[in-house]
């Protein structure tokens, strides 16, 4: 009598898996956890918290960290008109704000805005007048247009 024994391995190809690959749902769920674990902190970190913060007057705010934004412009009539901070002002104001011992700031950041019909002289003279003061961190606004 011949004895027949069957193995649990086949070379037959018409069983069925019976089993899920979970290798691809772990690779995935490991590359959205590093994702997030670099980008969370970086989040976190820069969210700023929002205070309500008291009022008072007791305390002057400190005038070498305000920026100051100066305007040229040019009246109806023909005219220059000087504005520090939306404020009309003379250069003697100007000179009037920094004088008595009172030097700006090395790092004062001023603007300065001016007409385009204006001549390129007279804002010269302006941009001479704050830099003769010791106001040398001064940009000069332009409005951007697109390329035609």
């Amino acid at each position: 009598m011949a004895a027949t024994m069957a193995s649990g391995y086949s070379d037959d190809d018409d069983g069925s898996l019976s089993g899920i690959n979970v290798t691809p749902l772990v690779d995935v769920t490991l590359v959205l956890l590093i994702v997030f674990m670099i980008t969370v902190p970086a989040i976190v970190g820069s969210a700023r918290v929002k205070v309500d913060l008291p009022e008072t007057t007791a305390v002057a705010a400190e005038s070498e960290n305000i920026p100051l934004i100066f305007s040229l412009k040019q009246t109806s009539e023909g005219k220059l008109v000087l504005y520090l901070n939306e404020n009309p002002i003379d250069e003697a104001g100007v000179r009037k704000m920094f004088s008595g011992g009172v030097k700006p700031n090395a790092e004062q950041q001023v603007s300065l805005s001016a007409d385009k019909g204006i001549e390129y002289g007279q804002v010269m003279r302006i941009v001479d007048l704050l830099e003769s003061l010791g106001l040398k961190k001064l940009a000069l606004d332009t409005r951007h247009v697109e390329s035609r």
